[in-house]
């Protein structure tokens, strides 16, 4: 008579089998360092450790938003700043011009605020990552189209956007503007006090066409004003754009602070102790041996009747 596997003592096999599963869990826990492989292993630890995760990645994303809108609010201040340097100029043209100069002068001051004007088209379309900055949420759209005249000169200046910015999440609860209205109550162009950049930008070079006694004085007078409150409001969105600065490296700072802080919180609950891990490891092998050792003597014993 053969003695099979299937003489063998079926507890023993299974016993074996569980050392042998066991085993190879610790063994894996060692070299990875993760006391958790799947769900299964500690459902109640994988829930945690998955809400901790998740509010790290939503973090981590608050990180990523504060990155995007500071490279927003960075390129808009450059072309406000761009705008600011030529409404100075326009600024010091008006002031300069007098009933004292020649008409070639005059006309050579018209040709220069056109020029100016033609900047700050340029500058109120400025866009990053192909989204406009001056649009409001249009974003997609090109905020300012421009008509010209029979000269190809710029006769009227079109806002194509809307009063609203962009909203970005930067932490819970808290939103900043990654965007601006070119036209509106807090518009970068035009406001409800006064400001109307390139409608002023307009009228000036009219007036120096023109170059008459009475338009000179009406530069004198009214436009200079008006060109003043154009400063006043750009000089507003400085204000505003440097708030927004305050405001992303505080989030950021939060958001960081607090990803970091999670991390050990999720190695508490998902990070195997290696030294426990070891002596676990050393114990289920040495009961591997003696079930093995065990099992041999039962084996010897049952050939051993046998013979008999």
């Amino acid at each position: 008579m053969r003695v099979t596997s299937n003489s063998f003592p079926i507890d023993l096999r299974n016993q074996l089998a569980d050392l042998t599963e066991k085993q190879t869990l610790l063994q894996s826990r060692a070299a990875t360092g993760q006391r958790i492989e799947n769900p299964s292993d500690d459902p109640r630890a994988m829930h945690k450790i998955m809400g901790l995760q998740d509010e790290q990645h939503k973090l981590y994303q608050f990180q990523k938003n504060v990155v995007n809108v500071r490279e927003n609010v960075g390129i808009a201040y450059s072309a406000i700043d761009s705008m600011k340097k030529v409404l100075d100029r326009a600024s010091e043209i008006a002031t300069q011009v007098d009933s004292t100069k020649s008409p070639d002068t005059i006309r050579v001051y018209a040709h220069e605020v056109d020029q100016l004007l033609e900047t700050v088209v340029q500058l109120s379309n400025s866009k990053h990552r192909n989204v406009y900055l001056f649009a409001g949420t249009k974003s997609l759209t090109a905020p300012f189209s421009v008509t010209r005249d029979s000269a190809n000169q710029i006769s009227a200046v079109t806002y194509n956007g809307n009063e609203k910015t962009i909203q970005v999440n930067v932490g819970e609860d808290s939103s900043v503007g990654a965007s601006f209205a070119g036209h509106g109550a807090n518009g970068v162009l035009k406001n409800n006090s006064g400001a109307d950049l390139t409608q002023h930008l307009i009228e000036l070079r009219n007036l120096l066409t023109s170059g008459s006694s009475s338009d000179v004085l009406k530069i004198q007078t009214d436009l200079q004003k008006d060109l003043q409150d154009d400063e006043d409001n750009l000089i507003d969105k400085f204000s505003v754009i440097g708030a927004t600065q305050t405001r992303l490296e505080t989030s950021e700072a939060i958001a960081k602070k607090r990803a970091f802080s999670l991390d050990p919180l999720i190695s508490g609950e998902a990070d195997a102790d290696l030294a426990e891990t070891l002596v676990r490891l050393n114990e289920i092998q040495n009961a591997y041996v003696a079930a093995l050792q065990t099992g041999g003597t039962l084996l010897s014993t049952s050939l051993l009747d046998y013979v008999r």
